[in-house]
């Protein structure tokens, strides 16, 4: 039975505006959280939360405010965020729990006067796919340490790094990539060890740094496997990839690398979900870190280019913090970014372009 719940909401109006108040509920079995501060100025910070592995419960929302809330929050404006309705790499999922959450917030407390959208790494995706899907409904996008590329890229880079390590240092029998058993960091770092200069140039190859290797293998382990539990096969194949970068280990790896063919139903989902448009009608600026072991930089420069083909580069700026590792911003860093994003809402004028 499909329901609708509050824990808690106080609905007080007076003339000077809204009563602090949280809406804690659930939306088609996708938990929310909305908190409208004291002196909330009519708008709405919508955030989209990223990657959590299946059969996790996911965040327990309480009547808490927290440091990254108060970027928002301290400003005026309401705060809500989904839990989604699954775990996952839930690209379609997390864009139409979130929306489901925007059009609540709508009905119950009306139209937001200036309507922005942000998220964390899947998030991020989800930021920006959601802004592009629904421009008449967002003033402009903050994009935190995502993948702007075509998730289908992300999934094919995972593919190729799990493949090459199983030719390069497992067994090339396949069980990292598609084995019922999982393969522990511990082990995937045993055999790294066994090969240092090997592993130095896997390192290079993937812009991964050597003591990151192991755990990036794994969380690729993990995903490709939960994709294969509810998709029912790998979303990417290699079946006709070159592999090159490996000096003379080239010809013997594309010769004997283990090949797969993509399953139809899970490559289409990541292609519609989410294969960026480049369409942009609403400011987005994307912040980064110099160095992200999960989410590569580069593929924010993609993105710009596909804006530039669809003339719409004008309406996307990107930052980067100079600190490493995959969302490792400081609040302050994200709250910089979201003023920038503010004054370029309101005053039209664009970011500058420069490491912060």
């Amino acid at each position: 039975m499909k329901r609708l719940f509050i824990i808690f909401l106080i609905t007080s109006i007076s003339n000077i505006g809204w009563s602090q108040q949280f809406d804690i509920g659930e939306i088609e079995n996708a938990k929310y959280k909305i908190y409208l501060p004291e002196n909330w100025n009519g708008g709405l910070v919508m955030y989209a939360h990223g990657y959590e592995t299946i059969g996790e419960e996911g965040e327990i929302f309480e009547e808490v405010i927290d440091d990254f809330m108060k970027i928002f929050t301290s400003r005026g404006y309401a705060y809500a965020a989904s839990n989604f309705r699954k775990q996952g790499l839930v690209i379609k999922e997390g864009i139409d729990d979130t929306e489901a959450l925007r059009a609540y917030f709508a009905k119950k407390y009306g139209n937001p006067n200036l309507c922005f959208i942000t998220g964390h790494s899947m998030g991020g995706i989800i930021s920006l796919a959601s802004i592009e899907k629904f421009p008449e409904l967002y003033d402009g996008a903050l994009p935190l340490c995502g993948w702007l590329a075509p998730v289908h890229f992300l999934t094919k880079r995972a593919l190729d790094m799990l493949v090459t390590y199983d030719y390069l240092f497992g067994s090339n029998d396949g069980e990292i990539i598609a084995g019922e058993e999982f393969i522990e960091q511990e082990e995937i770092q045993v055999r790294l060890d066994r090969k240092p200069k090997l592993a130095a140039l896997f390192s290079t190859h993937f812009m991964i740094r050597v003591e990151h290797l192991a755990e990036v293998i794994s969380f690729n382990q993990l995903v490709s496997k939960e994709i294969i539990s509810w998709l029912g096969g790998l979303p990417s194949g290699n079946i006709q990839t070159i592999y090159s970068g490996f000096g003379d280990l080239d010809k013997h790896i594309n010769k004997d690398i283990k090949r797969y063919e993509a399953n139809n139903f899970a490559e289409e989902y990541f292609i519609q979900n989410y294969s960026p448009t480049g369409e942009l009608f609403d400011p987005v600026l994307a912040l980064h870190t110099i160095y992200d072991e999960l989410l590569p930089v580069s593929n924010y420069e993609y993105y710009e280019q596909i804006t530039k083909i669809k003339y719409s580069n004008h309406n996307y700026a990107q930052q980067y913090t100079s600190s490493a590792g995959h969302c490792e911003f400081s609040n302050n860093d994200i709250e910089t970014s979201f003023k920038d994003l503010l004054v370029w809402v309101k005053e039209g004028k664009r970011p500058k372009r420069h490491n912060k």
